[in-house]
């Protein structure tokens, strides 16, 4: 099996060392159940490695240079770095939940934001800072209503609430056209790695850490 998992599917060393961990596991509740004896567990011998990763993130340097960039007010160059700075300093969301961002899910008085994440379905709660809150202030508008989105990617409101599969597209579109605005601010960063919104997360757990 692993030898057709290298030869037909092509597939790496963590994709192989994964497949063989659920086989393993069903073999271990099926020795549990007394379905099969222990001796015909076929994995204690096998070796399983995973292949080396690097997972890239933007230093406080970096951060901080991107912060110091000059955009054209408004343009999506600005909007795309202010959600990419907003999310390392907002617990690390994903680009669904940033651009999903309503006025009612940021408490004023606590510096708090409050919403279900999208992929989750669970409630994310974080104390904000000072780099967020001046990234939410830049953007505040005293005239929005409680469901109107803090970042200015969505134009269509209605649209956007229609149903889910709308609001995916819609999420997907946005995440593609930032995505594309942040390669090229990091190719004039000279980065040594290619810009993307998911690299917040990453930024964010790394410098947490």
């Amino acid at each position: 099996y692993m030898a057709y998992m290298v030869n037909e599917l092509g597939n790496g060393l963590t994709t192989q060392r994964y497949s063989i961990m659920i086989l393993a596991i069903m073999f271990k509740e099926a020795i549990k159940e007394d379905i099969i004896p222990p001796h015909m567990y076929p994995f204690s011998k096998i070796k399983l490695t995973r292949n080396n990763s690097s997972r890239s993130f933007l230093n406080k340097e970096q951060i901080q240079d991107l912060l110091d960039l000059n955009f054209k007010p408004g343009s999506i160059s600005e909007i795309a770095r202010d959600m990419f700075i907003f999310s390392i300093y907002a617990g690390g969301l994903r680009f669904s939940d940033v651009v999903d961002l309503q006025h009612q899910h940021f408490n004023t008085e606590e510096s708090r934001i409050k919403k279900v994440i999208r992929k989750t379905a669970r409630l994310h709660q974080f104390k904000m800072g000072t780099v967020a809150l001046n990234i939410l202030s830049k953007y505040h508008n005293e005239n929005a209503e409680a469901n109107d989105f803090i970042f200015p990617i969505v134009k269509n409101k209605e649209l956007y609430f229609k149903n889910e599969e709308t609001k995916h597209k819609i999420i997907e579109s946005g995440n593609v056209l930032c995505n594309t605005y942040l390669r090229k601010i990091g190719k004039e960063m000279k980065l040594p790695f290619s810009l993307s919104f998911h690299l917040s997360r990453h930024t964010f757990a790394t410098n947490a850490l």
